[in-house]
């Protein structure tokens, strides 16, 4: 018989502990042990007896691929803090345990996961290194745990993976008396020689935490300078009413109706702001060869259509205007699901049947009508929704901003962020409505409006970050986050604590930030005083092969009267992504095109550009996409996407993050718009998009996703009926235009795992004079 102790430490000891190791060896060959013994987790040693723990912060799990092997994933669950998964069972005899390991890990920085057996209340740590490998044999008694643990310091930079294989262990009847006390001083000599020997190893240095360097794993590459960046507290934002939506809904409904015929034209939207892009000689339309999706029936999805044009218009009796295109967001819970399009919000039971009337967005913030059709007086003008739902706060949120305009329309150079917040988990009530001046006067390069914000939170603070332009000329002069305390929002606060960062363009990578979604069931990251993490592309050029991972740490000073949170950025070697092109329509009827004159052509589609359309943070992990040029296997440049899985670190003050997963988005000869990317705790989930091209109407479709997979199929929940046929699609009312099409579609996860999702297409259903588009809700379980 062979005994192999722990492998790490093999060599290191000094003094008494090798003789007295000897003589536990002596000790357990003299009690002849020669009980027969189990192979393989079979029988007494099956999976199924074994006992999975995980420790608070801890995602661990263990599996037997087959019944010669074990393997035990440890934690990873990205809240920075340590945890430990153990997987243990009483020793069903006494005898001789034995087993082989290998540990391994994709974590960049070896020291902060590790592994090693239990027996009874002793941890035998036996690797900390990708790599580490070995043989184990032990005295055991019956009754006595037995097991196996994978550890981590920070749950952070991909977990341990602790395989065992050759296992066999005792199942013969306990041995005799002598056998017994043979076995009983070994296990309590190799326990003392464990103790001495990891206060010897302690001593000299052997156990210790590597220095951490900041290497990206991608190529192994420095990463670029790490940035720092200084904010301020802001008191700008403040409690301005309470509106019950139910209350609103009544009111409308005894009012005069707006008169069907009022609008003679629609109002055009903003336009899609960017900041200017230096031009190149290099062809930047299309990039990488994408791996071709594969079209295949639908699966495992429910849907229901939702908002349409025609609802979000008609909304308060009709005084709206006519808007195109569609910004969809969703939030899903407690058997809700709330929908925000453009200026109408409507609430659904998870099953597609609405729970009140479409709301129009000036009655859900107090406002009069954004168009009064019987007198011609404007109101605010609110774009850019989103609706949030937060696990934490258990509240509902909306999010607006408006560039404002005088009564006649005309526009201002001023211009507001509105938020509300629900008082109760019920969205159907009433709501803390707050508003922020965002003109920013005293801003160098402002008066300033805002534009595009994105939404995130953290275990403390919600977080919204937009690009500033000033007015009126509309140059891009930063890019801003502002971080508000969730207790403050929840409890109603007049003033909520508040903290604003504004980023200068510096680098190319200060446009579009996109805050992280922390779904329910995945854990925020907790230390450094509480981390939320964003992402933005490269925009200089319009195409890019790095994206910045910023990390604002501290947030839990935002519950504090003194907030003073702190934001530093990296860059990280990723794919090449490019701005891509227009997207093709299959030709098909046109009601409203065909009315003008001369007729209007089948428009294009706008094809969007490189900003991050999505971030989700679980399991320790990033997920992002965003929509880019690519070639299909014809070898021809359509409108695509592309999917990146980064782990991050922060140790030490230093963030790092590698690249685990990344490709392309592309269906053969069609064209892929504004996929939306959402990922649950399991690292499961969905990426949503429209499908449109010479073989599809804009359609509503799903592409199945896994963290280490490629994705290979996408299904198609509903196919579009007809092209797209709007009034921004005909400029001037001849030849074939570019349509606006929704900045974005949106993934959310549900407690249960699930996947919900919004995205825009065109079914055969009502529309108005100017607008046709549709949005159809998605539920898909991985």
């Amino acid at each position: 018989m062979r005994l192999v102790w722990s492998s790490w430490a093999s060599g290191q000891t000094r003094g008494a502990a090798p003789r007295l190791w000897s003589i536990g060896c002596a000790l357990l060959l003299a009690g002849a042990l020669a009980p027969a013994a189990r192979a393989g987790f079979i029988g007494a040693y099956a999976c199924s007896n074994f006992t999975l723990t995980n420790s608070a912060e801890a995602d661990g799990s263990a599996t037997c691929p087959d019944d010669a092997t074990l393997v035990i994933t440890g934690p990873n669950n990205g809240s920075g803090l340590d945890g430990t998964t153990d997987l243990t069972m009483p020793s069903p005899a006494s005898g001789v345990l034995q087993f082989d390991y290998i540990y391994t890990s994709l974590d960049p920085d070896p020291g902060y996961d590790y592994a090693g057996y239990l027996l009874g209340a002793d941890f035998f740590q036996e690797a900390d290194t990708s790599g580490q490998s070995g043989t184990v044999i032990l005295p055991v008694l019956v009754g006595q745990i037995i097991g196996f643990r994978v550890g981590t310091f920070d749950n952070l930079g991909e977990p341990g993976v602790l395989t065992i294989t050759n296992f066999s262990g005792p199942s013969s009847p306990e041995p005799d008396g002598f056998e017994l006390a043979a076995i009983g001083i070994g296990s309590f000599v190799a326990s003392w020689i464990f103790r001495r020997r990891k206060r010897l190893l302690l001593r000299h240095g052997f156990v210790s935490i590597p220095v951490i360097l900041a290497i990206a794993a991608s190529g192994g590459a420095l990463q670029a300078q790490q940035i720092y960046y200084s904010g301020s507290p802001v008191t700008g934002l403040v409690l301005v009413r309470t509106v019950n939506i139910q209350q609103q809904l009544l009111a409308a409904s005894t009012a005069a109706s707006a008169s069907p015929v009022s609008e003679t034209k629609p109002k055009m939207p903003p336009p899609r702001l960017r900041p200017p892009v230096i031009p190149t000689l290099l062809n930047t339309r299309t990039t990488g060869t994408a791996e071709v999706l594969t079209v295949v029936p639908a699966s495992g999805l429910t849907a229901f259509n939702a908002l349409s044009h025609t609802d979000q218009r008609l909304a308060d009796n009709g005084n709206q205007w006519s808007i195109e295109p569609p910004n969809q967001s969703i939030a899903v819970s407690n058997g809700y699901v709330l929908e925000g399009v453009n200026d109408g919000v409507r609430i659904f039971n998870t099953s597609g049947s609405p729970s009140i009337a479409t709301v129009a967005s000036n009655q859900l913030f107090g406002l009069a009508p954004t168009i009064d059709r019987n007198t011609g007086i404007n109101g605010v003008y609110l774009t850019d929704m989103r609706v949030y739902y937060d696990q934490g706060m258990d509240r509902w949120m909306v999010v607006q901003r408006s560039q404002d305009n005088d009564a006649a329309g005309n526009a201002l150079n001023q211009s507001h962020l509105y938020i509300a917040v629900s008082q109760t988990a019920d969205p159907t009530g009433t709501y803390y409505i707050y508003l922020m001046d965002t003109t920013n006067p005293n801003h160098p390069g402002c008066p300033c409006i805002d534009d595009y914000p994105q939404i995130g939170s953290d275990q403390y603070g919600f977080h919204i970050a937009w690009n500033e332009f000033s007015a009126p000329y509309l140059n891009f002069n930063d890019a801003t986050i502002l971080s508000i305390s969730k207790a403050s929002l929840a409890s109603g606060a007049s003033t909520p604590t508040a903290f604003q960062f504004f980023i200068a363009p510096t680098t190319g990578f200060e446009f579009a930030i996109q805050p992280a979604y922390t779904p329910p069931g995945a854990s925020n990251f907790l230390a450094s005083g509480g981390m939320e993490f964003f992402v933005s592309t490269f925009y200089q050029f319009g195409y890019g092969s790095q994206v910045a991972l910023w990390a604002m740490y501290n947030t839990s000073s935002l519950a504090t009267t003194s907030p003073n949170p702190g934001l530093t950025r990296i860059t990280v070697n990723t794919l090449t992504y490019t701005n891509p092109d227009v997207a093709t329509q299959r030709p098909g009827p046109l009601p409203y095109g065909s009315t003008l004159i001369p007729p209007g052509q089948l428009a294009y589609l706008d094809g969007g550009d490189i900003r991050v359309q999505a971030l989700t943070y679980a399991g320790g992990r990033l997920y992002l996409t965003l929509q880019s040029g690519v070639v299909d296997q014809n070898g021809r440049g359509v409108v695509g996407g592309a999917y990146i899985v980064l782990s991050p670190t922060y140790r030490n003050g230093i963030l790092a993050a590698s690249v685990l997963n990344q490709g392309y988005l592309a269906v053969n000869s069609n064209h892929l718009l504004r996929p939306a990317i959402a990922v649950n705790a399991q690292g499961h989930g969905a990426i949503a998009a429209t499908l449109v091209g010479p073989d599809w109407y804009p359609s509503a479709a799903v592409i199945p996703f896994d963290t280490f997979s490629t994705p290979s199929t996408i299904q198609v929940a509903a196919a579009g009926s007809l092209p797209e046929d709007g009034f921004t699609g005909y400029p001037g009312g001849s030849g074939a235009g570019v349509a606006r099409w929704g900045d974005y579609n949106t993934a959310v996860v549900t407690s249960d795992g699930a996947i919900w999702m919004v995205v825009q297409y065109i079914g055969s259903y009502p529309r108005t004079q100017f607008a046709n588009w549709n949005t159809l809700v998605i539920r898909k379980q991985p």
